[in-house]
């Protein structure tokens, strides 16, 4: 079932309160280093402003002010008031100060001007409208910034055990069948240009990273 916005946060509601003890998993996995390479490709500098979509309870969070640094700003987006609430925990906990968190929704919220870099990761591969969430990302962006990506994807070759058995590790994140058509990384393709592209973990997953054409 492909969840509409009301559902998603009913569920996400429910998982923040454990959603990074869920994330453990996929750091012992090496995740973070897919995160960390992400945000590099952005290249971002001290003083700039990057956008986190989907940024859930801050997991990127550490590694995009390491980026930008005190002067630059982090402005994370999540349709989950909840989550974002832990979001906030995080931040005041370390004393960011230049960490803006909006409840929105992607689909209809704009990047503010002056963005360096937007980043998401394993959140447009459950958005059903991220191919004109990715068109219009490619229009705001000024010529030469970039968007990362960092997500889950149908694994074409494993055998269908392997594969129903990840969709079932991943339910608490509202992951079901329904979501294996959808492809970001091509929309990225398509709309901009396509400077990295590696799938990950036998193709259960992908790193994509697109610049705004000139």
């Amino acid at each position: 079932m492909i969840l509409n916005n009301e559902q998603i946060k009913r569920l996400y509601g429910q998982t923040a309160r454990f959603y990074d003890i869920a994330l453990l998993g996929y750091r012992i996995l090496g995740v973070t280093k897919h995160r960390r390479r992400a945000i590099e490709m952005l290249r971002l500098r001290p003083g700039d402003t990057v956008v986190d979509l989907g940024c859930g309870t801050g997991a990127n969070l550490t590694l995009l002010i390491e980026a930008v640094g005190d002067s630059g700003r982090v402005i994370g987006v999540d349709l989950s008031g909840a989550m974002l609430a832990k979001a906030r925990e995080k931040a005041d906990r370390a004393g960011w100060a230049n960490v803006e968190l909006v409840e929105a929704d992607l689909v209809q919220w704009t990047i503010p001007q002056g963005t360096v870099g937007v980043l998401a990761t394993f959140a447009l591969e459950m958005v059903p409208e991220y191919d004109p969430v990715i068109e219009r990302l490619a229009g705001e962006l000024l010529p030469g910034r970039r968007l990362s990506l960092l997500g889950l994807k149908h694994p074409e070759k494993w055998p269908e055990w392997a594969v129903k058995l990840g969709i079932w590790l991943n339910k608490p994140f509202g992951v079901s069948r329904e979501y294996e058509r959808f492809r970001p990384w091509q929309s990225v393709e398509k709309y901009m240009k396509t400077v990295e592209f590696e799938e990950l973990y036998l193709g259960a997953a992908y790193r994509c990273t697109g610049e705004r054409r000139p």
